[in-house]
């Protein structure tokens, strides 16, 4: 009997589409302390499945970029090691590809400055802007992250007007065009 991981493997790359699966496994409520406990796993998943074009987003896939995370917070702080997860799996599988939207990808990408101009830079080819952003008006308003307490840092504020500005400021013109447009008309194959 085929399982669904196995299910979604095979349906994904039979029409060569991106499966957006390495999310956290858990039903979420805001500030839930439960994480993916089984993140570091993924690699398994991309290995058996090469020929499916996995996209990676999320609290655990972001948070796990730092070597140093041990599922303790769902936007953790401060600087980032290198050779976390995340960076490891981006870097040796092809079939994944990073998604930067929401309070996990701008959190990544607003943690270490350093870590992230060079990150951008090695995985230009692989990261794509997502807005997922429920503000009203595109400066905040509305529920925005006034419903999340683990993104308070967001309150009142547009997380895709904050993850572009990150971006614009940690990429060269080349490498945002990539991010914010390229890769994901490349990999959805949209004209």
């Amino acid at each position: 009997m085929i399982n669904r991981r196995e299910f979604l493997g095979a349906v994904a790359a039979s029409v060569s589409l991106p499966a957006a699966a390495l999310r956290d496994a858990r039903a979420s409520e805001w500030g839930s302390p439960v994480f993916d406990l089984h993140f570091h796993m993924r690699g398994q998943l991309l290995k058996a499945y090469p020929k499916t074009t996995f996209i990676g987003h999320a609290d655990a896939f972001w948070a796990n970029v730092s070597a140093d995370y041990h599922n303790e917070a769902a936007y953790p702080s401060g600087p980032i090691v290198r050779g976390g997860i995340t960076d490891r799996l981006l870097g040796n599988y092809p079939n994944l590809y990073g998604d930067l939207s929401a309070n996990s990808g701008n959190n990544m990408l607003s943690r270490d400055p350093e870590f992230t101009t060079d990150f951008l830079r090695r995985h230009q080819n692989k990261l794509l802007f997502g807005s997922d952003c429920s503000c009203t008006d595109g400066h905040g308003a509305g529920v925005s992250q006034a419903n999340n307490p683990a993104a308070a840092r967001l309150a009142g504020m547009c997380v895709a007007r904050a993850t572009l500005t990150v971006l614009k400021r940690s990429a060269s013109p080349e490498i945002f065009r990539k991010i914010a447009w390229d890769n994901a008309h490349k990999l959805l194959r949209i004209s």
